[in-house]
């Protein structure tokens, strides 16, 4: 064996990033023509990977959190072909969009689960930054208690509650008719609130996929 031979036989093979489900810190995600605002021909880089515990291993959520300048994105492997794109709002943008009564209903644990929500705007007269994000109608699919854990668990099993540092929380879904959008809360001890309006797509939606720069 020559010193070439063995110079090549100490090449790190070079990772392939072929499916968002297998992304990693650093890795980068390039999206092609949106409907979405902010997105069309944009990339964003994998800044965290996070867990949503709803309902034990089989009902676990891997999020992506997808960073650029300026603008932050969540990424979630639905299957093999749908991916889910969340855009974090807040309060004051919501309510420009939907009533703060019905709203108020649908956290109300107490209310029941079988919500409807409409949009009180037409969807040409939504905030530009919403664009693509939202539907007219969504029907409320659930109301749970989740955990969050800042961890990724995708090839491992999740803790026991009591040996963890998880964030419990009140966690709420509602789903368009066309099943093409959701609207999701997540209401922490001390009324901490966080909503996401989620798009679901087609995986190739996404554009490209690059994998971190190996060390």
């Amino acid at each position: 064996m020559g010193l070439f031979d063995r110079f090549k036989e100490k090449q790190p093979v070079a990772r392939q990033l072929d499916h968002p489900r297998d992304l990693l810190m650093g890795d980068m995600v390039e999206f092609a023509l949106m409907n979405q605002a902010g997105l069309t021909n944009k990339s964003f880089q994998v800044s965290k990977i996070w867990t949503l515990d709803v309902g034990g291993d089989k009902h676990k959520r891997i999020y992506f959190q997808l960073d650029d300048v300026g603008s932050q994105l969540r990424l979630r492997v639905v299957d093999n072909d749908t991916i889910e794109l969340s855009l974090e709002v807040y309060p004051e943008t919501l309510l420009e969009v939907f009533s703060e009564d019905d709203i108020a209903t649908i956290l109300d644990p107490d209310s029941g689960v079988n919500h409807r929500l409409k949009a009180t705007v037409a969807m040409n007269d939504l905030p530009a930054e919403l664009g693509g994000w939202v539907a007219k109608k969504y029907r409320q699919e659930g109301f749970d208690l989740a955990y969050r854990y800042d961890d990724d668990y995708r090839n491992k099993s999740l803790p026991a509650h009591a040996d963890s540092d998880e964030e419990g929380c009140d966690f709420a879904w509602l789903i368009s008719d066309d099943r093409e959008y959701a609207l999701e809360f997540r209401v922490f001890d001390g009324g901490r609130t966080e909503a996401h309006l989620c798009a679901y797509l087609p995986i190739r939606k996404i554009d490209s996929l690059w994998p971190a720069k190996q060390v």
